[in-house]
C-alpha cells in the first residue's frame, strides 16, 4: 500500500489550483501584533489518502493551512502555529469549500470516496450551499 496526496488551494471559497504549490517561501508565522489586514488569505489543504497496485483506494485526512500574503513585499505568513503545521480543524473551513473537496475527490475517484473512513467523509458533509444563479 502506498500513501497519495492531492492539494488544494483556495482563495475565499474559490478553488483555484488542485496541485501542489510552492509554499517554501512562507516567512513562517505571523509575527504577533501584526495584522493580516491587507494580505490576501489563502487556504491550503492537503488531502491524504492511500492506494493499492498504482490505484487510489480512499482517503483519510485533511491538513488545512492559513496563509496571509501581502502583494506589495512578496512575503507570505501562515496565520498560526496550528496552519505551520497544516492542523486547522477541518470545521475552520467553510461550507462552500468543504463542498468543492468533496466534488473534487467525488469527480476524482467516486470508489476511493466510498471506500473512505466515514468520519473522513463525515468532516466534508454539511450544508452545501445554494448554487449562485444569474
Amino acid at each position: 500500500m502506498a500513501q497519495w496526496y492531492a492539494q488544494l488551494v483556495f482563495k475565499g471559497d474559490t478553488l483555484l489550483s488542485d496541485s501542489l504549490a510552492d509554499w517554501t517561501e512562507v516567512d513562517g508565522v505571523l509575527p504577533a501584533g501584526i495584522e493580516a489586514n491587507g494580505r490576501e488569505r489563502y487556504t491550503t489543504v492537503i488531502v491524504s489518502g492511500y492506494a493499492l497496485y498504482g490505484r487510489l483506494r480512499g482517503y483519510y485526512a485533511l491538513g488545512v493551512a492559513h496563509v496571509a500574503a501581502d502583494p506589495a513585499t512578496g512575503r507570505t505568513y501562515y496565520l498560526s502555529e496550528e496552519s505551520a503545521l497544516h492542523k486547522e480543524p477541518v470545521d475552520s473551513l467553510t461550507a462552500t469549500q468543504r463542498a468543492a473537496i468533496r466534488e473534487w475527490l467525488v469527480a476524482l475517484n467516486q470508489e476511493a470516496w466510498e471506500n473512505s473512513t466515514e468520519a473522513f467523509r463525515e468532516s466534508l458533509e454539511g450544508t452545501i450551499p445554494d448554487k449562485v444563479t444569474r
